[in-house]
């Protein structure tokens, strides 16, 4: 199962709000879907949100091959353009 938490400024806020996800696809439709309610607006697409390449085990919380949740583009804001490379804005992992 696939486990998702937004990045925040401290592990315990983050995990606060951690949710449990059959496919990264419902991922993506979540985070987009509370981005915009939050903002009142469209500024994430689903479309727009990736995974990074590297992994890790994070001992801390149990989760396996955990991976940063970055998006390309938020609003008018191209990250690919401005720097290169996506934006982190959670992590997704996996639990058993």
């Amino acid at each position: 199962m696939l486990i998702y938490r937004p990045h925040r400024g401290s592990l315990v806020e983050a995990m606060a709000e951690a949710k449990t996800f059959n496919s990264f696809d419902e991922i993506k439709e979540y985070v987009s879907n509370k981005w915009n309610s939050v903002w009142g607006q469209n500024i994430l697409n689903p479309n727009d949100i990736v995974l990074d390449e590297e992994s890790h085990n994070d001992d801390r919380i149990g989760w396996k091959d955990v991976r940063y949740l970055c998006t390309k583009k938020l609003g008018d804001e191209d990250y690919i353009k401005e720097y290169g490379h996506p934006q982190c804005i959670g992590f997704v992992g996996w639990i058993e």
